[in-house]
């Protein structure tokens, strides 16, 4: 069972894109399986979801490369489908089930739709009903009118429907199985729901004729094949457009997404409880939907009430709703919302009972629930109870939690949002760690058992530069801490400070035993005092000669020692527990902090760090130091992935200051109120 561990934090910083629209990925696939022609889809999600329909659609006999995780290429040659050679697995996709069915309900082969045992829960009946009237042969093997369903061939007609409850699946099934019937198939919704399906069609060739609440689709067109840019998936970037609106501070971009009107109800209700929310068109539509950007900055929220006429165009948005209701003023009202009992699992059910284990008050409703905001969350351990948008909405309130709290079941995010954790940590100020289990999804930490202390590295407000030698590094930092006013540690010092006592002592460095023996023998102490790193082995202070030439030649193969670099990180750790810290070295972002938000790489022209050196009275070569920093085994010198790149070569000291500490803004840090200070 995976788990996943989430510290509190003060805001949610950064900016990010999320992975394709769920929604839109699996119509891309379907769509095009039956366009004439080749499509090229880029942006795909390769969540669980919509890898079944992929696999599905294989199975179909439709020709689907898969360039890259999200880039397929699709073409149906033969301009039919073929019937599988076994059941075709919806895992735990109820979109993938009922629109998929709408398709095969009028082909001439039988096919059998299974799923999991969650999805084998949900009713599927408000899809057979209407497919039955239309002539399909179809019937429902579970209890209750659920899965699986078993379709006989079948010619399909038109028929004129009217949706009992808006359904965007229910609509789209039908839809789908009107383009392969007989005559015209009208189908009259309630209220407006998701239209994604409709605006593929017309970006595949087929517009749908609509009259007032009724859209007619006429029967045995035929689609043509059109490359295809799946956005961000809205759903996906609603739990931090609601995080970062409720936590005060919070600052987050989200580019590159969906920006469709049928799906962005939650703005509506965001804004109607306080939140900042800029929205902005970026790019042309593609496949008939909108792309833009959202930027949200975070402030005290104030309770609402959601009415049933809301609740369509918000459906999957709701569990964070009520989530961040619970950091709202007020009372929240979540009514007409029923359909959530019959989701992943029963969402009213389950986020009540989690709320309430965060110290929420909470009653819960037949169509919803009433959340009273404004009282102290508490740590909670909660389950999942197998579905994604619960887990993931419980991982946002738990950042405003007074203390650790723990999600079990995760592993069912993977269905539509393989990458949460890894954005979670970082928008949070406090990085989530691995409970057992969890390493999956975050293949980049190590887990406590393999690196003791990364818990306190996680939390601290370290700022780490990295960089070769001579690329201004220890000049920035000092004057970067001196804006900050926090401490300067420079990591290096240290290394010289025990080459220093090496030389001095006559140990051989070529021999390992007498090398471990003479550093397990010192007496090193490292503090801060008066803002600065002091480093003392034996009871001295290395002073000038750690800038000696027998130390400059020799301290790249002392720290080059993977057992001397294991054995200091505590010590490096721990001088960030007093408070926040400015850390240079050459494996700060990438080793020593490597959950710290706040990373620099700082860079020069060769020629320039070369001139630099010879002023300052070194004589080594950059070359040589370059290379044995980026060649040696043990955390050599590279630029951590998230780390900002400044190129110094023509810039000033203050200049790069000045960039740093906007950075540091942006990000979260906790700056002084000095005016001076950007």
């Amino acid at each position: 069972m995976k788990s996943l561990w989430v510290d509190p934090a003060l805001r949610l910083v950064g900016e990010i894109t999320v992975p394709g629209d769920k929604s839109i990925s699996h119509r891309a696939i379907m769509l095009a399986s039956l366009a004439h022609g080749q499509t090229t889809v880029t942006g795909f999600l390769p969540s669980e979801d919509c890898l079944c329909t992929l696999r599905a659609f294989q199975a179909l006999g439709v020709d689907i490369e898969v360039a890259s995780p999200s880039s397929l290429s699709i073409e149906n040659r033969s301009r039919r489908l073929f019937p599988a050679r076994e059941a075709i697995d919806c895992g735990n996709s109820g979109t993938m089930m009922r629109l998929i069915a709408g398709i095969l309900a009028g082909q001439p082969f039988r096919s059998r739709l299974v799923g999991d045992a969650s999805l084998s829960r949900r009713p599927m009946g408000r899809i057979i009903e209407p497919l039955q009237r239309m002539g399909a042969r179809i019937l429902a093997e579970g209890e209750k009118g659920t899965a699986p369903l078993a379709l006989e061939p079948a010619r399909l007609h038109g028929i004129e429907y009217e949706l009992p409850v808006a359904s965007a699946q229910v609509k789209s099934c039908l839809l789908l199985a009107g383009l392969i019937a007989e005559g015209m198939t009208r189908i009259v919704e309630p209220s407006p729901t998701r239209d994604h399906t409709e605006r593929m069609l017309a970006h595949f060739g087929l517009r749908l004729l609509r009259e007032g609440r009724a859209l007619l689709i006429p029967g045995g067109l035929s689609l043509e094949a059109r490359d295809l840019v799946i956005p961000g998936d809205f759903s996906s970037a609603a739990f931090w457009i609601a995080g970062a609106a409720a936590f005060p501070g919070s600052e987050v971009r989200i580019r590159g997404v969906g920006l469709n009107p049928t799906r962005t109800g939650l703005l509506n209700v965001l804004l109607r409880m306080g939140a900042h929310i800029e929205e902005s068109l970026e790019e042309a539509e593609s496949g008939g939907e909108p792309i833009g950007s959202l930027f949200i900055r975070g402030g005290k929220l104030r309770g609402t009430k959601i009415e049933k006429e809301e609740i369509p165009n918000l459906i999957d948005e709701l569990p964070v709703l009520a989530a961040i209701a619970a950091l709202a003023e007020g009372e929240t009202h979540i009514r007409g919302a029923a359909e959530l009992r019959v989701k992943e699992c029963d969402r009213i059910r389950c986020m009540v009972e989690n709320l309430r284990k965060f110290g929420v008050p909470v009653e819960e409703l037949p169509d919803g629930m009433i959340i009273e905001g404004g009282h102290p969350i508490r740590a909670a351990r909660v389950s999942s109870f197998g579905d994604h948008r619960v887990a993931m909405a419980c991982s946002i309130l738990a950042l405003g939690a007074k203390g650790r709290s723990r999600i079990d079941q995760v592993g069912c995010v993977d269905t539509s949002y393989p990458g949460f954790a890894r954005d979670l940590v970082k928008l949070s100020q406090a990085a989530p760690a691995a409970a057992p289990g969890w390493t999956s999804y975050l293949p980049w930490m190590p887990s406590r058992c393999e690196q003791p202390g990364l818990e306190e590295a996680a939390q601290s407000l370290a700022v780490a530069i990295d960089g070769p030698s001579a690329s201004g590094k220890s000049t920035v930092a000092k004057a970067l801490a001196q804006a900050l006013g926090i401490p300067y540690c420079n990591s290096g010092l240290v290394y010289r400070a025990i080459t220093w006592s090496l030389i001095d002592k006559g140990v051989p460095l070529d021999s390992q035993s007498a090398f471990k023996t003479a550093v397990r023998q010192m007496n090193l102490e490292c503090r801060i005092e008066g803002n600065e790193l002091r480093v003392r082995v034996d009871g001295r202070e290395p002073g000038e000669e750690a800038r000696s030439p027998a130390v400059n030649a020799a301290v790249s193969r002392v720290a080059a020692c993977s057992w001397l670099r294991r054995r200091l990180l505590p010590i490096f750790r721990r001088l960030a527990e007093g408070g926040p810290i400015v850390m240079e070295g050459r494996d700060i972002g990438t080793a020593v902090f490597p959950n710290s938000r706040f990373k620099f790489y700082l860079d020069a022209d060769p020629r320039v760090r070369e001139q630099r050196r010879q002023k300052q009275g070194e004589a080594d070569s950059i070359g040589e130091r370059d290379w044995e920093d980026r060649s040696r085994a043990a955390a050599p010198l590279q630029r951590a992935p998230d780390a900002v790149l400044i190129d110094s070569t023509e810039m000033t000291v203050d200049e790069v200051v000045g960039r740093m500490l906007d950075e540091l803004r942006k990000r979260g840090f906790p700056l002084p109120k000095d005016s001076s200070i950007r």
